[in-house]
């Protein structure tokens, strides 16, 4: 078998300026919010983005591995998951998305 046949199909989801997720506050409560206002809330774009972004994922079993977020019209990429230990911005992005994100 090569590496290949283990990997997983991806699939996308495209996020609309308007479309709302919400997230959990410091405090406790939960807030509407686009994704991509969250993105810029977390320090991970550098402005107010305007067009779509494409949310790329697959399935590990029964989980949902997001591998990255990006600019649906340039391909910048604003998250992607390294592999590594995630930090409380990655926390803080990845619960909103997978409480909130309708990532079916």
């Amino acid at each position: 078998m090569t590496r290949d046949e283990f990997v997983s199909e991806c699939f996308e989801k495209v996020y609309r300026p308007t479309d709302l997720i919400a997230m959990t506050t410091d405090a406790g409560g939960v807030i509407d919010i686009t994704l991509h206002d969250l993105l810029n809330t977390l320090g991970l774009t550098d402005g107010i983005v305007k067009e779509d972004l494409c949310l790329e994922y697959l399935y590990d079993g029964d989980e949902i591995d997001v591998s990255e977020i990006r600019n649906n019209e340039t391909d910048e990429v604003y998250w992607e998951d390294n592999g590594g230990p995630w930090s409380s911005i990655d926390e803080t992005l990845m619960d909103s998305l997978l409480m909130w994100g309708e990532i079916e």
